[in-house]
This record gives C-alpha cells, structure tokens and sequence, in this order.
C-alpha cells in the first residue's frame, strides 16, 4: 500500500464553507500524517450552486502557510485564464517564502467556462487556452526560480523578477496527450486526473525519460467497511449523481476513474493505479461533511 505520506487532501470548498474549516481538514491531515494539503481555485461552486460563497483559493493559501507548520500544500490547480502568469508566480512566491518553502504549484489550463464568463474573462475555445497555457509556463517556471524574465509572447508581457528563497515545486496538471510536451519541459511533478488505469499507463509511456519527473493523481473516492455501507453512501445526494444521474454503481464510478469500494476493493484499487506508475495520490473530498470516509480513507492508508 502506498505510504500515507505519499498521499495528500484535496478539498473542493462548496457551501459557503468557512475558512476555519478549511484550516481544520489542513491541520487534520497535517495532524495525520499527510504529506500534502490541496484545495481547488474556483470562482464558482463546481456543483453549479451559485449562490454559494467559499474564501478565495490565495487568501486561503497565506493563511494555511501560517497556520500550519509542516505539510506541504497549495492549489490543485489554480488555471491560468484568471491568474496573470507573472503575478501568480510573485503570488507563490510571497507565500513560498513565508511559510520556509513548503508551497506547490500546481497550474492548469482552465476548463469551467461560467466562472471565467461570471467574473468577466474570456473563455475562448481549449487551442487558444493551451496557447495560454504554454505561454504561461514560459513565465512562471523561471519567476519561481528567481530568474529574471523578459518576454513577449502572443498572449502576455512580462518584463519582471521574483525572489524565491527557494525553488517552487511546479505542478502541470492535464490528461490529453498534447500536455505531455510541456510536462517534460516545464514540470516538476505531473498531476493525471479523471484517467482509467489503462489511459494512464498509455500516457505515462508516451512521457520520455529525460529529467525525473514525479507522477501523481488527484483523485476522487468513495470507501466504506462493507457492501452495506458503500451502497447508502452511493445512495446519498452528491456532484457525481448530479453529473451521472442515479442510481450511481461502484462499476459506473470506476468506470469513471473515481476509486470505489470496501477497504479491500479500494486498497487493491489504489495498488493497481501505483503500478501503472502513479506515485502519489491526492484524495478529493467532494463532502467535506462526510468526515466519517475521510476517517477510514486515513486508517486505511495507515
């Protein structure tokens, strides 16, 4: 079984949850073991209810850096359509040095259309947004590591420096092939989300061996002590029913990418997925209120 240190929290804040309670799943995993806290940069509920609130994904990073001491943790991942390249990498900069090196970076191209178009930025279509994207990289990676940057490119302009203490570990998530060049240009760790264990291990063959490049998965679960149980949680009002429709099935999910099952099933699961060569694993709490599974997830891993 992987090492629980291997392993992270990603929590999706959904219904106004608090920033205190944010704090208190941070401090839990810390408390627990974890290596990593993560939690996602939305400017809407990804449940489409949108008249809830949760703390901006920043905000809440400076205060986790100060109000935790020892797991790594940040955003998992903030996209680039909303977040100017170079402040962003001033922004992680600030609090790379503030919390003594322990922020990782995770970044992506955006794919949530209405919190783009809500808070007035462009969505354009997934060519233009990867051209972005890749831009973006260009910026970000020599910023984070205290090099000078002048550029101009088709997308921005930057003529700028930041001051790291230390490098920032840089995380490039994304699934489709086309990510894989810029994974081996620009990343430090390579985060796979919502791949079965065959697409992952084609993408992983395609990922070449010139510098080590981490491999990890965020990830979403469901885990229960027995058949019984796993089905009334299957039962319960979640984003995968609303996504899916009902009635939601172990297989359905799996099908899905979505770790499924008793202790057993799900150990057997995450074995399998570290084979096909993930390495670490970011589990991700769709309900924050089912501290229940979060517990037996953390005793399993244990």
């Amino acid at each position: 079984m992987v090492s629980i240190k291997n392993c992270g929290l990603m929590l999706e804040p959904q219904e106004g949850m608090p920033i205190e309670e944010i704090v208190d799943w941070a401090r839990y995993a810390e408390r627990s073991g974890y290596g990593y806290m993560f939690r996602s940069d939305h400017l809407l509920p990804i449940d489409g209810k949108k008249d809830q609130d949760s703390p901006e994904a920043w905000v809440s990073l400076g205060i986790l850096a100060a109000k935790t001491k020892n797991i790594k943790f940040g955003p998992l991942v903030t996209p680039i359509g909303y977040r100017n390249p170079a402040l962003l990498a001033r922004m992680a900069c600030n609090v790379q040095n503030y919390s003594h090196g322990r922020l990782m970076l995770g970044v992506g191209a955006g794919w949530y259309a209405d919190e783009y178009r809500a808070f007035g930025y462009e969505f354009p279509k997934f060519p233009v947004r990867f051209e972005q994207f890749i831009e973006a990289l260009d910026i970000i990676k020599p910023l984070t590591e205290g090099k000078p940057v002048d550029f101009q490119g088709k997308h921005f302009k930057v003529n700028a420096r930041c001051y790291p203490k230390n490098k920032i570990h840089l995380i490039v998530g994304g699934r489709h092939v086309s990510i894989i060049p810029a994974v081996e240009k620009y990343a430090d760790e390579w985060n796979i989300a919502d791949a079965t264990i065959p697409e992952t291990k084609k993408l992983l063959q395609k990922l070449g061996g010139g510098r080590k490049i981490e491999v990890s998965r965020m990830i979403p679960f469901y885990i229960a002590e027995n058949q019984r149980k796993l089905e009334k949680k299957l039962k319960q009002k979640s984003i995968f029913s609303q996504v899916f429709g009902t009635p939601l099935t172990a297989d359905l999910l799996r099908e899905r990418g979505v770790l499924c099952g008793t202790v057993d099933e799900f150990t057997s699961q995450v074995e399998d997925l570290s084979k096909a060569g993930i390495k670490k694993f970011y589990f991700q709490i769709l309900n924050p209120q089912d501290k229940e599974m979060v517990s037996l997830l953390t005793s399993t891993l244990r």
